[in-house]
């Protein structure tokens, strides 16, 4: 009885791919629509994997059908839930995401921390290579809606030190479209956060270091010289001079 099972599978499966029928690949992921039914959906707490598309995109349907279809991806699935955003249906999201281009894929953390994200098609491989990493990531990163509230609402030093520096990493970035939106937030907060921004002058990274400054000399509207390229002795007597300029010109309280 067994073995005609097994045969009429067989002559099944012939005849398919004799019409030119293809078998149907397993699902390696089985997605949610939204990210509060993906938390609801189980008692543990995992991260979530946010794959934004649309219905036009090619290599979003490639990524879906040839990669999220994979058995390599299909080890590491189960570690998170998942939800597939169409960016036509869900223009919020995507630009909570800062999503201009399909596909993209955003890794968050329990707490709604971002990850990891990367634009693009991916094959499994590459896939999973960025899904563990970003598992692995000990800094994640605050969306900047999130980041700005939080600064806005820092009282402590401790509090506002923190935020001030993610806002400079911010703005140190290449792709900052976002930088007057920063810099009107480092306004508006006023001179308390100066002495902040000057510390971030004195980063090791150079990016930093020059996104410091000129934020430093927007909020300030001072022309004080720095310069984030010259060695460690000349950017200290820069960032001294710096720092006796604010002692006279902060507001006195």
């Amino acid at each position: 009885m067994q073995s005609n099972r097994w045969m009429n599978l067989l002559v099944l499966l012939t005849a398919s791919i004799a019409a030119g029928v293809a078998p149907a690949r397993p699902r390696a992921i089985d997605f949610h629509h939204t990210i509060d039914e993906a938390r609801h959906a189980t008692k543990v707490e995992q991260p979530v994997v946010l794959v934004f598309g649309a219905v036009w995109c090619t290599w979003c349907h490639k990524l879906e059908t040839d990669t999220l279809t994979d058995p390599k991806v299909a080890t590491v699935a189960g570690q998170f839930l998942w939800v597939k955003i169409d960016v036509d249906h869900d223009h919020e999201l995507a630009a909570r995401y800062g999503v201009e281009g399909v596909p993209v894929t955003v890794v968050l953390d329990k707490q709604g921390l971002v990850l990891g994200k990367v634009a693009g098609y991916m094959p499994p491989a590459k896939f999973v290579d960025f899904l563990t990493s970003s598992l692995a990531n000990p800094h994640p990163d605050e969306l900047l809606p999130d980041l700005l509230e939080r600064f806005a609402k820092s009282k402590t030093p401790a509090d506002q030190r923190t935020v001030t520096e993610r806002l400079i990493g911010q703005l140190a970035k290449p792709d900052r479209l976002s930088r007057d939106e920063i810099l009107a937030a480092l306004r508006k907060k006023g001179a308390a956060v100066w002495p902040l921004i000057l510390a971030d002058m004195a980063d090791e990274r150079l990016a930093v270091r020059g996104a410091a400054a000129g934020a430093l000399k927007h909020v300030t509207k001072a022309d004080l010289p720095f310069q984030p390229f010259a060695d460690p002795p000349v950017r200290q007597q820069q960032i001294d001079g710096w720092r006796k300029w604010l002692a006279s010109h902060a507001p006195r309280s």
